[in-house]
């Protein structure tokens, strides 16, 4: 049994957890084996309340979000005193789909921009409900308790999951321009802290998190120079140097000037085209990309946001492989789940 899980089993509420991760799949997939989820483009976050009431909010990096989600604090409490959920966090943009910057730019000004920006929390899995470890039982009965136990509406939902049909839901998020699909064995338990080939994700838009090796530039910066962790080694991917703000240009600058070091993290260092200066390995960027060229880089690579939360050792190659089309019919089971009512 994984250690974090153990913990779980023999404590009897927990104090921190860092959520359970997927693996990445080849392809988009049906089976009877499997339930499906769309996959929301947000922050992974875990909430907590304890047995006397109290809501925490904790990302995968186990930093406390409490203060920074006033409106999502004050949902959690219809949940169950001792439970906790895991889920994610997201902001829309006008047409109602996930908007992974707009919802950096809410978790960078804080609790004064919840009118601005509001966001909203999607439940999905269930590791304690009412003072009791769900983390053993299968995912199915998991998610069974948790709708049952947990009121949806304002900012906190519950969203439905498709049964066998992945690669129906897969199409819809295609048209519909969401992230993906993830896809959960039906005897699933929950492995804290662990990338489990239990869970497998579909990306439908690529986008991928890196670490910043460097920034190219007379001044910081005209692009960001990225990397990903492989066979223990560090290896470059190319300049990303679109999509940002003058407000996250500065944000990064500051990043830059404090990791700055004369010595390439690579090894060996390579030859470049252009004069690059280099940063200590330690910042992660999310960036969406068409796909990887054949000589490893990647190709009209556009900055997506930044991701605090994320240790550089997380920063690696995902290799799925997917082409594919279809039509899906509005009233499907399908077309509604990538149409969620935040």
């Amino acid at each position: 049994m994984h250690e974090d899980q153990l913990q779980l089993e023999l404590e009897s509420f927990p104090g921190e957890i860092r959520p359970m991760q997927a693996a990445s799949a080849e392809a988009p997939f049906s089976s009877p084996e499997y339930i499906f989820e769309v996959k929301w483009d947000g922050l992974r976050c875990v909430v907590f309340r304890d047995p006397n009431g109290q809501v925490r909010l904790q990302d995968r990096g186990l930093n406390d979000l409490t203060a920074d989600l006033p409106e999502v604090a004050a949902a959690a409490r219809r949940v169950p005193p001792g439970s906790v959920i895991d889920g994610e966090v997201v902001a829309t943009d006008n047409d109602g789909r996930p908007d992974y910057p707009r919802l950096r730019q809410r978790l960078t000004g804080g609790a004064a921009m919840r009118d601005e920006i509001p966001t909203a929390y999607l439940a999905f899995d269930a590791l304690y409900l009412e003072g009791k470890t769900l983390v053993r039982q299968p995912v199915l009965k998991r998610r069974a308790r948790l709708a049952k136990s947990v009121e949806t509406g304002g900012h906190l939902f519950v969203p439905a999951h498709i049964a066998e049909d992945g690669v129906e839901l897969f199409e819809a998020c295609l048209e519909r321009g969401l992230e993906g699909v993830i896809a959960k064995h039906v005897q699933s338990p929950y492995v804290p802290g662990q990338r489990s080939p239990f869970w497998l994700k579909v990306k439908a838009v690529k986008s991928d998190d890196f670490v910043v090796i460097g920034w190219m530039g007379d001044k910081p910066f005209d692009a960001l120079v990225v990397g990903y962790h492989e066979d223990e080694r560090l290896l470059p991917c190319g300049t990303v140097g679109g999509g940002y703000t003058d407000e996250v240009a500065f944000t990064i600058r500051e990043f830059l000037k404090e990791l700055a070091t004369d010595e390439s993290p690579l090894d060996p260092a390579p030859v470049m085209m252009r004069p690059v200066h280099w940063v200590k390995p330690e910042l992660v960027v999310s960036v969406r990309y068409s796909e990887w060229s054949p000589d490893g880089t990647l190709r009209f690579p556009i900055f997506n946001g930044l991701r605090p939360e994320v240790h550089p050792s997380e920063a690696v190659r995902h290799r799925p492989r997917v082409v594919i089309t279809g039509h899906v019919k509005p009233g499907s089971p399908a077309y509604d789940l990538t149409r969620f009512p935040f």
